[in-house]
């Protein structure tokens, strides 16, 4: 998800309000959206602004905001720390307090966001949407809230802030988007099988049809067009074409768009033009060192180029960025398999594990890294143990939702350890019953040479 952009003052600028509790915690659900007056009935109609009279603000007041901004654009162009973060919310919160600007109340909740502050942008988004103004920009607030939800995992909740911002103005972009990219990955998780697949997919090009009616230079709505595109390819491959043409026309706007190139990037991994993917992967890592999918893609082709050292980097940075990045544990055991470092593996497997023990793909990779790894490199007694503990992993995979042929392979696993093992054990038993042979004499010595005759 993107963030809003900033926009001026007195322009379409959204803010959010102070809520009486968080939507952030683990369980339960968010706090629900307040109403922020929409002025439009019809959704894909006017804006508020169309309807509603323009705020005027005082001299003071607009010098002390633009002031603000423009410290916050320079942030945005030499990039973000949290201090930098903190000290631009500050900026922002003095102006609101002092001039009672829901502009500026809205942007102490951007500041934040840039830094992925959540639960101070929840906070300062949230009092946004309470305080006095139009409902257009508290819209545009609430849009942020939904996708700050949505980055929590609440999902429903996140829905819930976009429909009521969409309310209030149809022409925001930003959750159009959202919701288009919401739609998305439930596309994903159910298939183009499921016939819910064909409803969700319609949705989500409404919605960004809709976007682009609104802003035609829209690059983010085009890269998510190309990526709704993409999906279903494998039973209708025209749409691989309509998605490069959705990316090339995003592409005469603004190549330098970090989810554009990371969109080519999935485009030519369709097509198996691998060179071509890494490329465009890499292009988006530089454009936004913190694009963790693209981090994790640039990590995948590099495992299966067998640059080891490269896949190391990219999910070691991964996990900088997110600790708790189940697949990036994974991806990093494999890349630390590959360079030999086998304890350095285990531990990133187990702490994968540990972390969802519901997934089953630690117990799989353990189970590999037991019967082909350990288990190969000692004597035949040691190795049975080894490879005992290797079918136990395989056998709680198992007890593991999966796919069919992964499940399968699992169960290919297992019985080829028990045959290893018996044929294993036969061998040391067959050795055990050889009789001892007796032990080789040792050679006699050799005679000592007569001394030579005297003269």
């Amino acid at each position: 998800m993107r963030t809003l952009q900033i926009i001026l003052l007195g322009t379409l600028v959204a803010c959010g309000g102070g809520a009486k509790s968080s939507g952030l915690g683990k369980g339960g659900g968010v706090p629900p959206p307040v109403n922020v007056g929409g002025n439009v009935p019809d959704a894909t109609a006017g804006t508020a602004a169309d309807t509603k009279p323009k705020v005027e603000f005082s001299k003071d007041a607009k010098k002390d905001y633009e002031a603000a901004v423009e410290s916050f654009k320079a942030n945005d162009k030499s990039g973000w720390s949290e201090g930098a973060c903190r000290s631009s919310a500050d900026r922002f919160a003095a102006v609101a307090r002092e001039h009672k600007i829901v502009d500026a109340q809205f942007m102490v909740g951007l500041s934040y966001h840039r830094c992925n502050l959540l639960g101070e942008a929840e906070k300062a988004y949230q009092e946004a949407t309470r305080m006095p103004g139009d409902g257009l920009k508290k819209a545009m607030a609430q849009s942020n809230l939904g996708e700050i939800y949505y980055k929590a995992g609440k999902v429903d909740g996140a829905k819930q802030y976009w429909d009521a911002a969409l309310k209030a103005n149809g022409k925001l972009v930003a959750a159009r988007i959202n919701v288009a990219s919401m739609l998305l990955d439930q596309m994903r998780k159910v298939g183009d099988k499921d016939p819910k697949w064909k409803t969700m997919e319609e949705d989500a090009r409404i919605h960004l049809s809709n976007a682009l009616g609104v802003d035609s230079e829209s690059v983010y709505a085009y890269t998510m067009y190309g990526l709704i595109y993409m999906e279903g390819w494998k039973k209708n491959k025209n749409r691989l074409d309509l998605a490069k043409l959705l990316l090339d026309e995003g592409k005469k706007r603004n190549e330098k768009f970090a989810p554009l190139q990371n969109a080519y990037g999935l485009y030519y991994l369709n097509r198996n033009a691998l060179s071509e993917a890494l490329q465009n992967f890499q292009a988006a890592v530089e454009l936004d060192p913190k694009f963790v999918e693209a981090r994790m893609n640039v990590g995948l082709i590099t495992l299966g180029f067998r640059k080891y050292d490269v896949a190391k980097e990219q999910f070691g940075k991964v996990l900088e960025l997110q600790p708790k990045n189940y697949d990036a544990m994974i991806g990093l055991g494999a890349a630390l398999r590959g360079l030999k470092d086998l304890d350095g593996a285990e531990a990133q497997y187990k702490k994968a594990k540990d972390l969802d023990g519901r997934r089953g793909e630690a117990f799989y990779n353990l189970g590999v890294l037991y019967k082909d790894f350990r288990a190969t490199k000692q004597e035949a007694q040691a190795s049975i143990a080894t490879y005992r503990t290797a079918k136990q992993y395989f056998q709680e995979y198992l007890n593991k939702q999966g796919a069919p042929e992964d499940q399968a392979e699992a169960k290919e696993q297992v019985a080829l350890i028990d045959k290893t093992v018996t044929q294993t054990e036969k061998f040391l038993k067959m050795m055990a019953s050889q009789p001892q042979q007796p032990p080789t004499p040792a050679p006699a010595p050799a005679p000592t040479p007569a001394p030579a005759p005297k003269k």
